[in-house]
């Protein structure tokens, strides 16, 4: 039984049509990835789904008392409260409980006899209703889910107007996910947050009971936590089974098969209509072509779309002209050291890159990561030491907040300004590979949208022609389509790259050495620390050191916990026997190689994808025994398959 169903969808905003024919359906508990061009509708869905927006025709039937959590792109609060006020409103039944149970108490002093035992049983209910809806745990939650989304405790009392863009985003996530919910709909939920939010975010929603529908263009994300693709395109809305990499590998599939059938169906035509041509004045075959060309005419008829060629998504496209040769050090930082006040961001940093290199820039929220950036393009002054790129080099800068764009300046104005020596013509010729045409290139740089200024920001960065690329965030705001389509212009330029990026997947194919700042060597928040780390796929690299390190301090806290005391005889049986590092949970792993365990590998991770697809199966969601079951066994899979990826790196470590 599905918990929301959108059946024969309309909608419009004035004159432009966003929906058209569509429908769709969701079901109890599971995890759905709905992705699309930028502007295709997907925002607009998930407004239908909660009611704020209303179909011009067609039907959104809800499940009766579906509870539902709501983020959308841009979070919006009053101002009047603080962060904390803000967590505690999305927990206000406990928090009326809680208050409850405080007056029963005090009622309770003042009453003897059989009043007080109602009084009693009274409490005690609260009590055990307040237990079972979390109220003991409410304020760790907060805590934690605070934490995870970066801040800091001396931002719990801050009011909401004090906070970024991208704080009161992160906000209204902890928010939404603080609720009680059978479904969360999240709009874009990772654009403001930095590599350790995001994954915890992964984790919560792998754990989650309730149904989700995130729209996101975090290929990650995707591919590790949902079981369904919804595609919104041309206005309607085409559901894929499986994960995002099994929703792109069989969607390439249909799209091969299409285009054969198109150039088949085009074929046909074309000796169809050469036949008639022949034919239609030939003796003897007259009535046969007559025949064959009423039959062609009746066939294109019934069928209008029959000579129609599959469309791709309108998606830039675009490429880095061949740079210059520039010398072999672009990039010097020596002892570098950077303050505000009492807060240190780097200190001692000295390294180098050189001609060609690719160095990604990642990192939790503000540990500093701009702000190197803007010191090596001499915007801001080091507190110490230097850092200076080559001599005679052209430098191209994509800003994340757009501060490069003058809001006055109209688009073509602002591509123009890159390079007076190309025609107008030429210029809006560039811009139309970004998407920029007819009176869209007249629109002021304040009227655009995030992707629009993103997108006419990286025009302005290939109508440099640089020998460097300095980016800093260059994939937000950007759909999966033209992601793809920077990552493949990347691939092929020549030149030095210096990207800061949450984007893991980008980080995996872009860069070949990754620079982390402010965490240890955990992978937790410490300003002031750096670490290289170098390999491809780089993200993946360091992911994977990270687990291990955790694993290892983990292992030695077991073994110290678990450590002969002090005193017993050297030459005891127990101390000559051989000591196994091995944990508990992974010794039924030590009779197998590893290239057995790698085998095991990947044959679970077959049965994952299996069992995720059949999470798409409707039919599935007709019995609440069978969904249960079917997410108890996907649990004990994904918990074997962990196990099974610790003791394959620790036999090859």
């Amino acid at each position: 039984m599905a918990i929301v169903t959108l059946q024969d969808i309309h909608k419009a905003f004035g004159s432009e049509v966003v929906l058209d024919q569509l429908t769709v359906a969701f079901h109890p508990g599971e995890k759905v990835g709905m992705v699309g061009p930028n502007g295709s509708g997907k925002s607009t869905i998930l407004k239908l789904i909660t009611g704020a927006v209303q179909p011009d025709m067609g039907r959104v039937i809800r499940q009766k008392g579906l509870r539902i959590g709501y983020l959308p792109q841009e979070a919006t609060f009053s101002g009047l409260r603080t962060v904390m006020e803000e967590m505690h409103a999305g927990v206000d039944h406990l928090l009326k409980l809680q208050a409850s149970i405080h007056t029963v108490s005090q009622e309770m002093e003042s009453l003897a006899g059989s009043a007080l035992q109602a009084k009693m049983t009274q409490y005690d209910r609260l009590c055990r209703d307040f237990e079972l809806a979390g109220g003991y745990e409410y304020e760790i939650r907060i805590n934690a889910t605070l934490a995870a989304m970066g801040f800091e405790p001396e931002l719990h009392h801050a009011r909401t107007t004090a906070l970024s863009g991208g704080q009161l985003s992160r906000l209204g996530l902890a928010q939404v996910l603080m609720l009680e919910t059978d479904l969360l709909l999240l709009d874009e939920p990772t654009n403001h947050l930095d590599l350790q939010a995001t994954e915890w975010l992964e984790r919560f929603l792998a754990t989650y009971r309730g149904a989700a529908i995130v729209i996101s263009h975090d290929r990650y994300l995707l591919d590790k936590v949902v079981c369904k693709i919804v595609e919104v395109e041309n206005r309607k809305a085409e559901v894929w089974n499986g994960s995002y990499g099994t929703y792109t590998q069989t969607r390439e599939t249909v799209r091969l098969q299409q285009e054969r059938e198109h150039a088949k169906r085009v074929e046909m035509v074309e000796k169809t209509l050469d036949f008639i041509a022949r034919n239609k004045d030939q003796e003897g075959m007259r009535g046969t072509a007559r025949g064959r060309k009423t039959r062609l005419k009746r066939l294109l008829k019934e069928n209008p779309d029959f000579l129609d060629k599959p469309t791709d998504q309108k998606t830039i496209r675009f490429s880095f002209r061949k740079t210059a040769h520039t010398s072999d050090i672009v990039l010097r930082c020596e002892h570098l050291r950077k303050s505000f006040g009492d807060l240190t961001l780097f200190e001692d940093l000295t390294f180098d890159i050189l001609r060609g290199e690719r160095l990604g820039i990642t990192g939790p929220n503000g540990t500093g990561k701009s702000t190197l950036v803007k010191l090596a393009l001499g915007q801001i002054e080091p507190s110490a030491g230097t850092i200076r790129v080559g001599a005679s080099l052209r430098m191209g800068y994509l800003d994340q907040h757009g501060d490069i764009l003058d809001p006055a300046k109209t688009v073509l104005e602002e591509a123009r300004g890159v390079r007076p020596d190309l025609s107008s013509e030429q210029v809006r010729s560039r811009l139309g590979a970004f998407l920029f045409s007819g009176d869209d290139v007249f629109k002021q740089c304040g009227d655009l949208s995030g992707g629009q200024r993103n997108r006419l920001m990286l025009c302005k960065l290939v109508l440099t022609e640089p020998d460097v690329l300095v980016m800093d965030e260059p994939t937000n705001h950007l759909d999966i389509a033209s992601r793809e389509m920077l990552e493949t212009a990347l691939d092929d330029y020549a030149g030095t790259i210096v990207v800061v990026s949450h984007d893991r997947y980008f980080l995996d194919h872009v860069v070949d050495r990754l620079l982390v700042v402010g965490t240890d060597k955990l992978g937790n928040r410490s300003l002031g620390q750096t670490e290289f780390v170098v390999g491809e796929p780089a993200y993946s690299v360091y992911a994977s050191l990270v687990r291990q390190r955790n694993e290892a301090e983990q292992q030695a806290k077991r073994t110290g916990k678990d450590a002969p005391r002090k005193g017993r005889a050297s030459g005891s049986p127990d101390n000559d026997k051989p000591r196994t590092t091995t944990p508990e949970e992974l010794k039924r792993f030590n009779k197998y190689s590893a290239e057995q365990i790698e085998e095991m590998i990947v044959e679970l991770e077959h049965e994952i994808e299996q069992m995720k697809e059949r999470f798409g199966d409707a039919d599935i969601y007709k019995n609440p025994d069978h969904i249960g079951q079917l997410q108890r066994d996907y649990d004990a899979k994904t918990v074997e398959l962990d196990l099974l990826y610790r003791a394959y790196d620790r036999r090859i470590g």
